[in-house]
């Protein structure tokens, strides 16, 4: 009888100190997978009247450092592998299909609210801003037949801030793993500009959607 007492408390004291580091622990690392979807609202090519792009969704491996202020509100500063994604022609170029790719980089900085202090399920919601950077373009050489070059077309996509809304979740797993996951809706406005002097704005907007495991040191 006296033996298990001893264990209750051995185990009691056990749980207060790793409850205890969960909620001083200030620092916590992620690291999963990111899908990118494109909303995307498309201009006109110069000159080609009708004409219009679509931006094909890619994913790629994310990890991200958060930071606790108190028990509801953190920040989180997430980056990632950049994903390479598919440009197509849409409208009166609809038909020749992918006309360019590039390599999209873009860490968000975000400040969140923390619900349910003290359980294991904990909702939040965060705002912030990014920084879409657009590297490694590539065109396909349909895209000099579309604009009547005898020669090969190039391509450069302006770097462009954002704004950012996100929703996710955590759980515990223990007091130090958990995991998490959250949808991020980005707003990013930029110019796809071409050799020949054509242009074509775009809104991506794309939404992230991601799911990752995390430790909170």
């Amino acid at each position: 009888m006296y033996r298990s007492k001893r264990v209750g408390v051995v185990v009691v004291l056990m749980l207060g100190v790793s409850a205890a580091h969960a909620q001083s622990s200030k620092w916590a690392g992620k690291v999963g997978y990111n899908e990118f979807y494109p909303q995307v609202s498309s201009g006109e090519i110069t000159g080609v009247p009708g004409s219009a792009v679509e931006v094909r969704r890619g994913g790629g491996i994310f990890g991200s450092a958060v930071y606790s202020f108190d028990e509801y509100l953190s920040a989180e500063l997430a980056f990632g592998v950049p994903p390479r994604l598919d440009i197509s022609g849409e409208g009166t170029v609809a038909a020749a299909g992918k006309i360019a790719d590039t390599k999209i980089y873009a860490p968000i900085l975000l400040v969140q609210y923390r619900f349910f202090p003290g359980s294991a399920f904990r909702p939040y919601v965060g705002v912030g801003t990014t920084y879409a950077k657009f590297s490694s373009v590539r065109t396909a050489p349909v895209l000099a037949a579309l604009m009547n070059q005898g020669r090969d077309v190039s391509a450069s996509i302006d770097n462009k801030w954002g704004v950012t809304g996100q929703f996710g979740m955590t759980y515990d797993l223990t007091p130090s793993w958990f995991l998490d996951g959250s949808v991020v809706a980005m707003r990013v406005k930029t110019t796809a500009r071409l050799s020949t002097g054509q242009s074509v704005k775009v809104s991506v907007d794309p939404l992230a959607v991601n799911a990752a495991i995390g430790y909170r040191f």
